[in-house]
């Protein structure tokens, strides 16, 4: 565990900050109104929750590592970027359902307040 006191305060913050991340994931999981991308069909939520979690798990083992003093094994890489672009897809499609959802609102005249 050769390192300054920066590299450990380091790798502590990575293990806490992928913690509360992965939290964040699964109680996103169990109650959809908690997700950090609530809008759209239930399967963008799962997809979201899947890539909070991998995101959160693979950033806090990485810290772990940090903190011993090792490499990271190679599945976390991997495990990692699918969770990043999972975030991202469930994000853009989350934008996209509250758009359509928005526009199809003005549409149908109930969200104009200059109309009568």
């Amino acid at each position: 565990m050769g390192g300054s006191v920066m590299d450990v305060v380091h790798g502590a913050l990575l293990v806490t900050g992928g913690s509360l991340v992965a939290v964040i994931g699964g109680q996103s999981w169990r109650r959809k109104s908690s997700a950090p991308v609530s809008a759209g069909p239930l399967w963008v939520v799962r997809c979201g929750s899947v890539g909070w979690v991998l995101m959160g798990c693979s950033v806090a083992s990485l810290g772990g590592y940090s903190l011993a003093g090792r490499e990271e094994d190679w599945p976390l890489g991997p495990a990692r970027d699918a969770g990043l672009v999972l975030m991202l897809i469930t994000m853009a499609v989350g934008v996209v359902v509250q758009l359509r959802r928005r526009y199809a609102a003005r549409r149908d005249g109930r969200d104009s307040p200059g109309r009568v």
